[in-house]
């Protein structure tokens, strides 16, 4: 690394962001979901602090942006409210969360819920479209979903080629899954998953039948 003084402000801001979590240079890349070569570039003066990078050190260390950008402080802010939304995604991306990270920027969404007894890690949510799981889910309900959860059975969002759907799963085989809706009214259907292909389990239903 160079001398700090050689880095412009906002790198300093960045070097003592990442002294001040006590990690190493690969821990620190590992909980921000990058490589140790992209955090070496920049304390060596060789790559900027992207606005990813920034959304990033705010949702994973509770970094003040505005400390980063201005150097106003406080350098960390005081948990609140904010820590407790969770994003409600119109079209969830295919693979892991830790693959996400850069086309779809923790914190966005086209809508915030907040489930304050709901825990986990990368928790996102999704709306119920159309009446397939009726009667037990309505148009417009809220699923909550954490990724890291591993489908046994029953109700899953499935992502596949055609966006995502709501419906009741059950894998014949490792390449035969069948899903079915509760409403007669609409079809079951069978599909071949791919390598897009992603079971979500819900973690907690928000009816907006009760509010």
């Amino acid at each position: 690394m160079k001398n700090i003084n050689d880095l412009s402000p906002i790198k300093q801001r960045f070097y003592m962001i990442f002294k001040s979590s006590g990690l190493n240079q690969t821990e620190f890349a590992t909980l921000l979901g990058k490589s140790q070569g992209q955090i070496s570039l920049i304390l060596s003066n060789r790559s900027n602090v992207s606005p990813d990078m920034i959304q990033l050190l705010r949702y994973k260390l509770n970094v003040n942006p505005d400390f980063l950008l201005k150097g106003s402080t406080p350098m960390f802010l005081k948990k609140d409210i904010d820590d407790l939304l969770i994003p409600v995604i119109a079209d969830i991306p295919a693979g892991p969360w830790e693959d996400w990270i850069d086309s779809y920027a923790p914190g966005a969404g086209d809508d915030f819920i907040v489930c304050p007894d709901v825990h986990g890690k990368n928790l996102f949510a999704v709306r119920v479209k159309g009446d397939s799981m009726k009667p037990e889910l309505a148009e417009g309900d809220i699923l909550v979903i954490d990724p890291y959860k591993k489908f046994e059975s029953g109700i899953a969002v499935i992502r596949h080629h055609w966006g995502y759907r709501i419906r009741n799963v059950k894998k014949i085989t490792r390449d035969r899954w069948f899903l079915w809706p509760l409403n007669p009214a609409h079809d079951s259907l069978e599909i071949t998953p791919d390598n897009d292909t992603r079971l979500y389990v819900p973690v907690k239903v928000i009816s907006m039948r009760d509010i």
